[in-house]
């Protein structure tokens, strides 16, 4: 499906496209370059592009099977950028990673994704606002790919990171084992991790000059972009070893309520087991028994009995065992 399609020309949209064939006609007429965003295209879309901008088929092929990590590649006069964009749900605690693949030519800007169309907003968004960035060519599509898709990560982490410490309060303030909502949110982490990694290479490839060298707006922008990467991805290490410690921690937390309990079950236990030794003692059916004849044997027998049961239940109090 066709979202967004114009041609930038001095910073500026100065044309509008309703088609994937118009698009390509302002490409090649006139000044500037042209924007295309496609989401969730069919085979039939993604030939048509091939057809119209005459893209790499390699690339395309890319597009199309999808699951690549983020990486820059050059197909001739084209460069293709894979990279991921995040989406967190905090109600249901859904992390959605989807991949966008940008196509950069000499005229063109292509980008196809497979996620919802809102997925473009921040990348036209920061057309829209650095019109001196935009007038710098294609490339400051790339840069405005990554900005938005570094934007969305940290603001993702920000979200993770504030529910990793609600986990914590519940580790140490809770009675509830929280192993499930630990391990669960630890594979979000490392989710994001996977997809924001891989960036860090890009970005060193960018700024090297490979494989197009990008004008010095441009790259001025990527350093920038390129250290809240590096910035977002030490976030994310640091992140997923909290949430390392925070596991051992539970675990030992759940470690010693099951030995209070069982200290406890012991306890009592150990208490009923003194008057039951008594009572099973008096209870066997022998004949000669001392005390079964002495007038003050039965009373004798409840004072031993009670005697003991506080004396054990003051010794557990003692040790902290009740």
């Amino acid at each position: 499906m066709l979202v967004d399609s114009a041609r930038y020309h001095a910073g500026a949209r100065d044309a509008e496209a309703t088609s994937i064939a118009d698009a390509a006609r302002l490409s090649r007429h006139g000044q500037g370059f042209v924007w295309v965003a496609v989401s969730q295209p069919a085979r039939e879309e993604l030939d048509e592009l091939s057809g119209c901008f005459d893209l790499p088929a390699l690339a395309v092929k890319d597009a199309l099977d999808g699951h690549q990590r983020p990486k820059l590649e050059q197909y001739g006069g084209c460069v293709l950028l894979v990279t991921k964009t995040a989406l967190y749900d905090e109600t249901t605690g859904q992390l959605d990673i989807d991949e966008l693949d940008i196509f950069v030519g000499a005229r063109y800007a292509i980008a196809v994704s497979r996620s919802a169309p809102d997925a473009f907003d921040g990348i036209r968004r920061r057309f829209d606002e650095h019109p001196a960035v935009t007038a710098l060519g294609p490339t400051a599509a790339l840069w405005a790919v990554l900005e938005t898709m570094v934007n969305d990560a940290e603001r993702v982490t920000d979200l993770l990171l504030d529910r990793a410490q609600r986990i914590e309060q519940s580790v140490f303030q809770g009675d509830r084992d929280q192993s499930e909502a630990i391990y669960l949110h630890h594979r979000r982490v490392d989710q994001l991790g996977r997809a924001a990694h891989p960036v860090l290479a890009v970005f060193d490839t960018l700024q090297r000059g490979e494989p197009v060298m990008s004008p010095d707006g441009v790259r001025a922008l990527l350093r920038d972009a390129s250290d809240h990467a590096r910035r977002l991805s030490e976030e994310l290490v640091l992140l997923s070893g909290r949430l390392d410690g925070l596991l051992s921690a539970n675990l030992s937390r759940v470690t010693v309520r099951q030995n209070v309990i069982m200290q406890k079950v012991s306890a009592w236990a150990a208490i009923a087991a003194a008057p039951t030794i008594i009572t099973g003692i008096y209870g066997m059916n022998f004949r000669h028994i001392p005390e079964l004849t002495w007038p003050f044997g039965y009373a004798f027998a409840l004072v031993v009995m009670v005697a003991a049961v506080w004396a054990l239940h003051w010794n557990f109090r003692r040790v902290g065992w009740l």
